[in-house]
């Protein structure tokens, strides 16, 4: 049966209205998510992560900042952005934070500002949404820590790159070659996104490519650094130090499906990916042969692959050697998530199915209060509350102890920084003299044996899931020895003890 003329129009006003329809869904989205992250962190003390953040922003000049970047795992730039953000708004705990909240919202952006062949506006709408509202990285985006400039970085890097399939000049080129070189100056493992991207381009637009060769030197910056700080990286992933465990059938894929979305909504969207994949290839594999109007979706799909293969290539190193984390992987979230709305732009009403996506992602995140009583719990391995307890018992010289299996590879100075951040940032007068505990003997004598200041006091930050002194010694200090009153934070698995002598001893 054949649609009259009156029959198509009505069908395209209601392409519209639900076209118009997403828009204010994704508007309203965005704005709610924003509102929310702002909302989260208030009054959020900060957790260890965070307070090292801090420690390494507020040196006293550049030569000791350099050294404290050095000494740390992680790479510099984030470090660098924090202590020239620090020297204006400085080191309270909504400063330290916000970075994080405008680098995230900047990622959301990237779709939106950058003009992109291939995808309509809703499409854009859709993908700066998911990275909005990414489950996968929603709480540990609002930290004081890398991840949200990673995400941010390989947003760009993931929409220079499709501009850079379309039209190989070697100004698109040094583009993204530059944002490259920073993801990975923000955190290593954007490096294999890096790497997957930049064989891609070379493998189809081989002599073209190779014309572009001097944006390469872009990459030099990174390069340099990570053979100067390699030494220093290599002490962190010996197996007395390292913490995190290697990869394995049974981790492998809740940390892939993570760069997607949560649990089981992030499985059935990498299922709904890989049958979105698998409907591109035959078009991706012909795509030399094609007509010029199916360039986009062929560096679209190109864009998402990179994504995919990075992933791979993140957990084949993560199985050979134990140092990855969910966290690690941001940096191929961006990409991941296009492959997502390139599945729904296969639809014949993609506009319903961009709109599916958004009900989505907003339903399975938690509610609100929860995150935020996460948060709060985690914030307790941390020791914010137990230098507010010390100083406020007038505590003058402190014993600081950080029971982790990495403490050995740790400068005394950088320690020593950490644990006296906050009460430098109150302008305290107070001595913090790092100590580590032997594993092997009961850490609560050990710890009163140094606590012997004229004021003393004593914080104790302990792990007992990874190999530590407390996980065979549960802190004890008042029962050890009477004369001293604690306070405990967290569960008695991960958290702290802040420890002050009792009046009149």
């Amino acid at each position: 049966m054949e649609m009259t003329a009156s029959d198509t129009r009505a069908s395209g006003v209601r392409a519209i209205r639900a076209r118009h329809v997403l828009v204010v869904a994704a508007s309203l989205a965005l704005a709610a998510l924003a509102f929310e992250r702002v909302w989260l962190i208030q009054g959020l003390p900060l957790w260890w992560d965070e307070t090292w953040t801090g420690a390494i922003a507020s040196t006293p000049d550049w030569r000791a900042f350099w050294r404290e970047a050095y000494l740390d795992v992680n790479a510099p730039l984030y470090y660098v952005v924090m202590r020239l953000w620090t020297s204006v708004f400085g080191v309270s705990d909504i400063a330290l934070r916000a970075p994080s909240l405008i680098a995230v919202a900047a990622a959301a952006a990237v779709p939106l500002i950058i003009r992109i062949d291939g995808l309509t506006r809703e499409a854009r709408l859709t993908w700066a949404v998911l990275v909005f509202a990414w489950w996968g990285g929603f709480a540990t985006l609002l930290d004081a820590r890398c991840y949200a400039l990673v995400l941010a970085l390989s947003a760009l890097q993931c929409a220079l790159f499709i501009r850079l399939l379309a039209r190989p000049t070697r100004a698109r080129a040094w583009a993204w070659a530059a944002v490259g070189a920073c993801a990975v100056l923000t955190h290593y493992y954007a490096a294999f996104i890096g790497l997957t991207q930049g064989l891609i381009y070379l493998g189809l637009h081989r002599g073209r490519a190779l014309r572009t060769w001097p944006a390469a030197l872009a990459f030099t910056p990174a390069f340099a650094w990570l053979a100067h700080h390699g030494g220093r990286l290599a002490q962190y992933v010996s197996p007395s130090v390292d913490w995190h465990a290697a990869v394995s059938w049974d981790t492998a894929l809740p940390l892939a499906t993570a760069t997607v979305g949560p649990e089981a909504a992030a499985f059935l969207a990498a299922v709904v990916l890989v049958l979105g994949l698998g409907w591109l290839t035959p078009r991706l594999l012909g795509a030399a042969a094609a007509d010029e109007a199916s360039a986009p979706t062929r560096d679209l799909a190109l864009a998402a692959i990179s994504g995919l293969a990075a992933l791979a290539l993140a957990l084949l190193s993560g199985v050979a050697t134990p140092s990855l984390t969910g966290r690690y992987l941001f940096a191929y979230a961006p990409a991941v998530l296009l492959g997502v709305v390139l599945c729904a732009r296969a639809s014949k009403r993609a506009h319903l199915v961009y709109l599916a996506l958004i009900g989505l992602y907003l339903a399975v995140l938690p509610p609100p209060a929860q995150i935020k009583a996460v948060l709060t719990a985690r914030s307790a391995y941390g020791f914010q509350a137990a230098s507010e307890l010390l100083m406020a018992g007038r505590a003058r010289d402190v014993v600081f102890v950080w029971d982790h299996s990495a403490a050995p590879v740790i400068a005394s100075s950088s320690l020593a920084r950490v644990g006296g951040f906050f009460f430098a940032r109150a302008g305290a007068d107070i001595a913090v003299r790092p100590l580590r505990v032997d594993p092997r003997h009961d850490p609560n004598t050990q710890i009163l044996a140094a606590a012997n200041g004229r004021k003393p006091g004593i914080i104790w930050v302990y792990n007992r899931r990874l190999p530590s002194a407390a996980r065979a010694f549960a802190p004890a200090i008042d029962r050890v020895d009477p004369r001293w009153s604690c306070v405990s934070y967290g569960d008695g698995v991960r958290g702290t003890i802040a420890c002050l002598p009792r009046p009149g001893t």
